[in-house]
């Protein structure tokens, strides 16, 4: 069973499978999928010693039948069992493939939840085909989020910390989470703390909490391509690399960021002081990046910004047709908004 986008989280809230796999490019939402629907079965105690356990796909790989055991087991204290899979790949089909043909027929509520979490699987994946084609299992993609989907996220949960938000800090919460759901999930936590139980949240407690941490791996990348840092470019794209984060999301960063220039570079076009422009951009510039904002809006033109989405775009189709270098299309592409960033600004922009 394939579980489509708009379904996702709903599902990842009461899965009704006994098998699931979540797998993506967006590591921090597939931690977070996971999480969830281990919570559904064991709770706030997601790493119940008792009820759960927790493998890795390589020791699956050098021992199946380890997989198949564990997916039997029963807890010693009663309740449903979870077991989950870290770094899984095509090597466990064969030992999953055993467990569904185990379970098939039986009520999957009766079963443990066993959740695979893998990275970005092709549509020929021997793994993706089995949860895929299987009526007794399912599959989670987990692409980066929307900022539409991030501030819902932002409020459901801040809603159950206790808190109230408005709508310029939920603009300002998405920003800074760069669409990693883990990431964002601790952030908001720290944030509650801040404010203090059941306090209403405005712009300005987010800026001040979470400020200082606001630029994540990805959204490095992106300030500095859409700026044309490219000292800071070079050291931010290998730290990105270095965290885990994949080309594609690198390069849909740097589109959101210069999508969001775009409105800003259009007024300042029409008359509009860079100043007054920038003022205008949401979710709101950082303090501390505005003159490298200042001096990206007035080299900045829309008809070349467009072109540098365009780029991007380009770019990422790339990556998903190429069966390898998918890192130096993506850095490539940063290079290039990069060095148009740094074009020196005409004359009467001001």
């Amino acid at each position: 069973m394939k579980v489509g986008t708009r379904e996702a989280d709903g599902f990842a809230r009461a899965p009704h499978k006994s098998c699931v796999l979540v797998y993506g490019p967006d590591q921090g939402l597939v931690r977070e999928r996971s999480r969830t629907m281990a919570a559904s079965v064991l709770g706030a105690n997601v790493a119940d010693p008792f009820r759960s356990a927790e493998m890795s796909g390589a020791g699956i790989n050098g021992d199946p039948a380890a997989l198949i055991d564990e997916a039997a087991a029963l807890s010693l204290v009663g309740g449903r069992r979870v077991v989950r899979v870290v770094g899984t790949t095509d090597g466990a089909a064969d030992a999953v493939a055993t467990v569904l043909k185990a379970r098939t027929g039986r009520d999957a509520a009766g079963e443990a939840l066993l959740i695979l979490e893998a990275g970005e699987l092709g549509p020929r994946s021997a793994l993706r085909r089995l949860f895929e084609d299987s009526a007794d299992a399912a599959a989670v993609a987990c692409y980066p989020d929307e900022n539409e989907r991030l501030s819902e996220f932002s409020r459901d949960a801040l809603r159950e910390l206790g808190h109230p938000v408005d709508a310029a800090a939920l603009d300002w919460i998405t920003a800074a989470a760069g669409g990693d759901r883990s990431v964002l999930r601790r952030e908001l936590e720290k944030l509650s703390v801040y404010v203090g139980p059941g306090r209403p949240i405005t712009a300005q407690d987010a800026e001040a909490c979470l400020g200082d941490t606001a630029l994540l791996d990805v959204d490095e990348v992106a300030l500095a391509a859409s700026t044309g840092d490219l000292a800071g470019l070079d050291q931010a794209v290998v730290r990105a690399y270095a965290a885990g984060q994949s080309p594609i999301t690198l390069l849909r960063a740097i589109g959101r960021e210069l999508v969001r220039l775009h409105p800003a570079s259009a007024a300042i076009a029409g008359g509009t002081s860079v100043a007054d422009a920038m003022g205008q951009m949401r979710p709101p510039v950082f303090f501390k990046h505005k003159p490298a904002y200042q001096r990206a809006l007035a080299a900045w033109r829309p008809d070349d910004l467009a072109r540098a989405i365009e780029v991007v775009v380009e770019a990422e189709v790339a990556c998903k047709l190429r069966s390898g270098a998918d890192e130096a299309v993506a850095w490539r592409a940063a290079l290039r908004v990069a060095n148009a960033a740094r074009r020196p600004a005409a004359a009467d922009r001001r």
